[in-house]
């Protein structure tokens, strides 16, 4: 983090202690990948949980949501679009696809603070997926309510905003945002995922490291403002970071307080978040920038982890430095991992191949082979010959996808669980996809199964069947 200022906690007022006590707290959950915590433009606290790494951009979802978010903003200061303009407007070319009238009056804020008029996003249509064009998909939609009148969380809401940006700019937004936003901030964006036309997803698919959300967090904390120069409109960022939208019928505490142009409003501050718990905090009050990669089921708790432990205990001056203290958060941070599989990790047995029956994935087969310090799964799938390695007592790296939409770089651990029964755990390097792979030699129809955690946005493994003999 070539452009920020590393220091102690103490001398932005907060003890070692504090954050000590917050980290152990944050280690129990099932898992924190890594966190870099800011105060007065600082960085006071970096962590990454082994084996997620620095440099390794992460999966961040709709997360992805508050960056498109500030390319409308710059559009409209470049007076490319106004946020009042009607989404119709942009598309005249799908005018003929509109099958309820009240789409068009749809506008662009409609679109950035949920209130489309739709009820459900939607992804959850089954036609979605397979619309050659989301576009004249979306706009084909019925709506359920008038537009303005109800917020419903739609994040293909937002991918039409990115759809505007890329017609007003004959830019994709990944584009768009470099020489505004990711090259001052000098950072290097990792993928956007795109549409069939592709057009960025705009409401996800964005990777991005740690640091590099951290610089995020810090440049909308400081209202746009980069190193003496305005980046983003300050305008704009005000109203973006303001309560627009009632979504107090949410059931998570802090997925009720409001919503502004695709940023959350919390108990303390505001933030943008993703899936599983990818975070940018920011809390003006106390001047502090967060940003959380996870893998978690609960969002929330990390949260309320924060609020609980940091918030009651900041100070507003500097601490005395506490050198032991240092040194027992520093030890703590850098021996965070995820835990390894537990069980039996000397047994090793015979190559054993097993051929599936059809199935919807195309996944054929899978050889299961032993070395003297890992695994591997072998498998003939949709994308021809890949392997998983799993290594016992300790992580081993593939780069493996399957069914997945892309090639992820992965970690897995491997232990018997009984003589017959091996279980490997796997974790995507760049994000929140976890697996567990339950290998049963004893078990004549389905010896190989796979449970999909965190599995947000993410096709389903198929049901390995043993192809019966002829």
């Amino acid at each position: 983090m070539d452009t920020f200022l590393h220091t102690t906690p103490e001398s932005v007022g907060i003890a070692s202690q504090t954050l000590f006590k917050l980290m152990k707290r944050l280690g129990k959950l099932e898992y924190i990948n890594s966190i870099i915590l800011m105060r007065h433009g600082k960085v006071c606290l970096e962590a990454y949980v082994a084996p997620y790494r620095q440099n390794v951009p992460h999966q961040l979802f709709s997360l992805s949501k508050s960056f498109t978010s500030c390319a409308i903003g710059l559009a409209q200061s470049e007076g490319l679009l106004d946020i009042n303009d009607k989404l119709v407007s942009f598309f005249p070319e799908f005018e003929c696809c509109i099958t309820d009238e009240r789409m068009r009056k749809v506008t662009l804020q409609n679109l950035l603070t949920m209130q489309s008029g739709h009820l459900s996003c939607p992804t959850g249509l089954p036609e979605f997926w397979t619309c050659d064009d989301w576009r004249k998909c979306y706009l084909a939609t019925k709506l359920d309510t008038e537009p303005g009148t109800a917020f419903t969380y739609n994040s293909v809401a937002t991918y039409m905003l990115s759809a505007v940006i890329t017609k007003v700019t004959g830019q994709n937004v990944r584009e768009y945002l470099m020489p505004r936003l990711f090259e001052p901030l000098a950072i290097a964006p990792g993928i956007w995922e795109c549409c069939p036309q592709g057009i960025n997803c705009g409401g996800w698919g964005l990777y991005l490291t740690t640091r590099d959300l951290a610089k995020f967090a810090q440049l909308i904390l400081n209202k746009g403002c980069w190193q003496g120069k305005q980046l983003l409109p300050a305008d704009y960022l005000a109203e973006a970071v303001s309560f627009h939208a009632d979504n107090s019928k949410n059931a998570a505490p802090d997925w009720k307080l409001g919503y502004g142009y695709q940023f959350w409003l919390s108990r303390y501050g505001y933030r943008g978040d993703g899936a599983a718990g990818q975070y940018a905090v920011m809390l003006p009050e106390q001047d502090i920038a967060i940003a959380v990669t996870s893998c978690i089921g609960n969002m929330q708790d990390i949260l309320t982890a924060i609020w609980e432990e940091l918030i009651p205990q900041l100070a507003d001056h500097a601490l005395p430095e506490d050198t032991a203290a240092q040194a027992e958060l520093s030890e703590f941070c850098s021996n965070m991992q995820i835990p390894c599989v537990q069980g039996d990790i000397t047994k090793r047995r015979k190559s054993v191949y097993y051929k599936f029956a059809e199935n919807a994935q195309k996944v054929q087969s899978c050889q299961i082979c032993f070395g003297t310090e890992d695994c591997t799964l072998t498998f003939a799938g949709p994308h021809g010959t890949e392997q998983l390695r799993a290594g016992f007592g300790k992580f081993a790296f593939s780069l493996f996808r399957l069914t997945d939409r892309e090639v992820h770089p992965v970690f897995a651990s491997a232990a018997w669980k009984s003589d017959d029964v091996l279980e490997i755990r796997s974790y995507i390097a760049d994000g929140i996809f976890r697996d567990v792979w339950t290998i049963d030699f004893s078990d004549p129809v389905e010896p190989v199964k796979n449970q999909q955690l965190c599995s947000c946005f993410r096709p389903q493994k198929p049901q390995m069947l043993l192809k019966k003999q002829a």
